[in-house]
C-alpha cells in the first residue's frame, strides 16, 4: 500500500520532497502520503488520485444543495472587478460546484457557463440554471470558446496537475481577460495551522496513526509559492490578498457542544483575531490576474 512512483511537484515540478507532520490517509485502498517540495514547500499528496478515486472522492452530494438565490456574498470580489477597469460580459465558473457564484454572477448580468466533473451535476445545474449554460469538463476541454473572466472557487487545491489546467484555462482568456481564483492556503502561516500540525506530528510520529478522510485537497499552498505559481503562469497581480477564517475549527461558540470543539474554537478566534495585525497570516486567499501581454 506504500506509494512506489516518484513524486513531482504539483507546483514547480521539483522532484526532491520532504516528509510532513500531515497524517497518511487511507482512502480507496490505497495509502495517500502528504509530501513537502523542498523547492516552493508545496505540500501536495503522493500518489496522485486516479480516474476511480477521483470519481468516488466527488459523487453528486459532494457540492450539497444547489444554491438557487443571490445573497450579496461575492459582492466584494465584484467590486475588485470593477476595479480593474475592464469591460467584461462573459463568466466561466470552471468547477462551478451547487452555483453559489454562478447564480450571483448571473443576478450581476454576467453570460454564465458553469463546468462540473459530474455529468448528473451538470444535468441538475442546467434545471436549475436555465439562463446560464453548463458542461462537464470533460466536454469543456474539447471547445475553444473564450471567457472575459475564468473563476475558480475552492478548485486549485483539488487539481492534480494545477499548472496544466492553469496554462489550457489562460488560452480560453480574451485578450484582456482575467483569473480569479478563491481558495484556502492550507500550509500558510496561521496559529491554528500549528496547533494543527503539533497534533497530526504526535498522532502520526508518536503513535503510528494514519486518517481515513477523502484525500479531495491534493495540495497545500502558502502566499509565497502561490504568489510564485501565478507569476510563472505568466500573469500579471492585479489583486492578492489572504484572511483567515475559523476553518477547519468551529466557527461558532455555541455550538460547539464538546469541551474538545470549545477548545478548538476559541484557539481559531484567537488565530483570526491576531491574523489582523499581519499581512502574512491567514488560511484563505483571493486572486485576481491578468495574462501579461507577452505570454501566450
Amino acid at each position: 500500500m506504500q506509494p512506489t512512483s516518484q513524486p513531482t511537484c504539483l507546483f514547480c515540478s521539483h522532484t526532491a520532497y520532504t516528509d510532513t507532520a500531515y497524517e497518511d490517509t487511507i482512502f480507496n485502498q490505497k495509502r495517500f502520503q502528504y509530501v513537502q517540495c523542498t523547492n516552493c514547500q508545496l505540500v501536495y499528496v503522493h500518489p496522485l488520485p486516479d480516474a476511480d478515486d477521483l470519481t468516488k472522492m466527488y459523487p453528486v452530494e459532494y457540492q450539497g444543495a444547489l444554491t438557487l438565490a443571490p445573497n450579496g456574498m461575492y459582492d466584494r470580489l465584484f467590486e475588485q472587478i470593477n476595479k480593474t477597469g475592464g469591460q467584461y460580459q462573459t463568466i466561466l465558473d470552471y468547477g462551478c460546484g451547487g452555483g453559489r457564484f454562478v447564480t450571483e454572477a448571473i443576478a450581476k448580468g454576467y453570460a454564465v457557463t458553469g463546468t462540473e466533473y459530474n455529468p448528473d451535476l451538470v444535468k441538475s445545474l442546467q434545471a436549475a440554471f436555465p439562463t446560464a449554460s453548463f458542461i462537464t469538463i470533460e466536454q469543456f476541454f474539447k471547445t475553444d470558446t473564450q471567457f472575459d473572466i475564468i473563476f475558480l472557487n475552492n478548485v486549485l487545491e483539488h487539481l492534480t496537475n494545477p499548472k496544466e489546467i492553469m496554462l489550457l484555462l489562460k488560452e480560453r482568456l480574451t485578450p484582456n481577460g482575467i483569473f480569479m481564483l478563491e481558495g484556502p492556503v492550507e500550509n500558510n502561516f496561521t496559529l491554528t495551522k500549528y496547533v494543527r500540525k503539533t497534533i497530526f506530528y504526535i498522532r502520526k510520529k508518536w503513535f503510528h496513526k494514519h486518517a481515513t478522510h477523502v484525500p479531495t485537497h491534493v495540495l497545500y499552498s502558502n502566499k509565497k509559492n502561490q504568489e510564485v505559481f501565478f507569476k510563472n503562469l505568466g500573469l500579471e497581480t492585479l489583486y492578492y490578498t489572504i484572511y483567515e477564517g475559523h476553518w477547519p475549527f468551529p466557527s461558532n461558540y455555541k455550538s460547539c457542544d464538546t469541551l474538545m470543539k470549545k477548545v478548538m474554537f476559541l484557539i481559531a478566534d484567537t488565530s483570526v483575531r491576531l491574523s489582523k495585525y499581519f499581512s502574512f497570516w491567514g488560511n484563505y486567499f483571493t486572486y485576481i490576474g491578468r495574462k501579461k501581454e507577452s505570454s501566450k
